[in-house]
């Protein structure tokens, strides 16, 4: 039996992302332990249900005052007690840090999945210029002991090769985490969930219901769904503009609560928080919306909603754009331009039939390209378990 762990930035990011892989590490006899900070939501409770869950919390945003050294220093010390066989880190801190503390330590084999690059690899100006240089020499430093580095999509992969982070031997390209194509489908759904949210938005037959799921951040392209949202609240009566998605008040590119209200009252845009009932919206949405520019892995909204037959509408922006193929399941849109995107949602808005097409074409998509146990199939074929 070999001790394999599982390291991340939050439980929400286990729970959600590596939980299906996590179990099918188990099934094989394998003993299991996930390793992130707890944060307030209960996903940590999840976790222990099935697996050894240890706390170790660490700050999303830079801390080099002594926060992630601290980090660092916390994993060496759970690696040298535990003596893991196998581990692997998701997100940025534990792919550096816990790759650092975990060689250390004598970890035999180390995984890192670069989860995407946030909003540190987005923009420019001076001081960022300076993080980013750091980040990048700390992660060349951390892929010297990796053993293998997963990409979510070709452009990053790209991209790190080219600033010389790692070898062409160690990378690996997986795209996305998967999605549950059991869980996402129409035919499974809570029915009383479905009537609580209809009842609480007041929809009808009558709308045509356009949903964005995301963290509330600026790069998320928030601003520019609710932009075109006024929009087309002004020229059409029968549309239903639904926001759905945690504030983020952790990240330099959180969106202020009260203005992300006001934008919302302004706009007509009814903004429903964070939710555990998305596969309930989805279904009762008929087009989707992404107008990311953030430095995304692929979106893990983008393919619920493709499984659950939405067309989607998204950026020409690295990882949406593997899951829209331009005029068949969806739209591609130019990043930071509402007026873009209010057009292409007129051209679904207006085409019952097309809407249909689309979202039939997603489904079919995301069966063949990001269907999870195919993902989960490709994690475990590193590990040689």
């Amino acid at each position: 039996m070999k001790k394999v762990v599982y390291f991340s930035n939050t439980a929400f990011s286990l729970y959600n992302f590596r939980y299906k892989l996590m179990k099918r590490v188990k099934d094989k006899n394998q003993e299991v332990i996930a390793v992130a900070g707890a944060g307030k939501n209960g996903y940590e409770k999840r976790l222990k249900e099935n697996f050894k869950f240890i706390e170790i919390p660490v700050k999303r945003s830079i801390d080099w005052k002594g926060g992630d050294l601290l980090y660092l220093w916390r994993i060496f010390r759970f690696c040298r007690k535990e003596k893991p066989d196998i581990c692997h880190n998701f997100t940025m801190k534990p792919c550096i840090y816990g790759t650092i503390a975990q060689k250390a330590a004598g970890t035999e084999k180390i995984y890192c999945t670069v989860t995407g690059l946030g909003y540190l690899f987005q923009g420019n100006g001076f001081f960022k210029s300076i993080i980013r240089k750091a980040v990048v020499l700390l992660y060349k430093l951390a892929f010297s002991f990796a053993d293998k580095v997963i990409f979510l999509n070709p452009e990053d992969k790209k991209l790190f090769l080219k600033l010389k982070i790692l070898s062409e031997e160690k990378a690996e390209l997986i795209k996305s985490s998967g999605v549950d194509l059991d869980k996402f489908s129409k035919k499974n759904v809570d029915k009383n969930g479905l009537k609580d949210i209809i009842i609480k938005n007041q929809l009808s037959s009558d709308y045509v219901v356009i949903t964005m799921v995301a963290r509330m951040l600026y790069e998320k392209g928030v601003e520019e769904f609710v932009e075109a949202a006024g929009i087309l609240n002004n020229q059409r009566e029968n549309l239903k503009f639904i926001l759905v998605g945690p504030i983020d008040t952790h990240n330099p590119s959180g969106i202020p609560e009260k203005k992300l209200l006001k934008w919302c009252k302004d706009k007509k845009v009814s903004y429903l928080g964070r939710r555990r009932d998305i596969k309930e919206i989805l279904f009762l949405s008929d087009i989707f919306v992404l107008p990311s520019y953030y430095g995304e892995g692929v979106p893990k909204a983008l393919l619920e909603a493709g499984a659950m037959k939405l067309p989607l509408i998204t950026t020409d922006h690295t990882g949406c754009r593997e899951v829209v193929d331009d005029k068949k399941n969806g739209f591609l849109v130019e990043k930071k331009n509402s007026i873009d995107l209010k057009e292409k949602l007129l051209l679904l808005i207006d085409d019952e039939d097309l809407r249909k097409k689309m979202g039939e074409f997603s489904r079919e998509k995301i069966k063949k390209e990001f269907n999870e146990e195919e993902v989960v199939e490709k994690n475990l074929s590193l590990y040689e378990i």
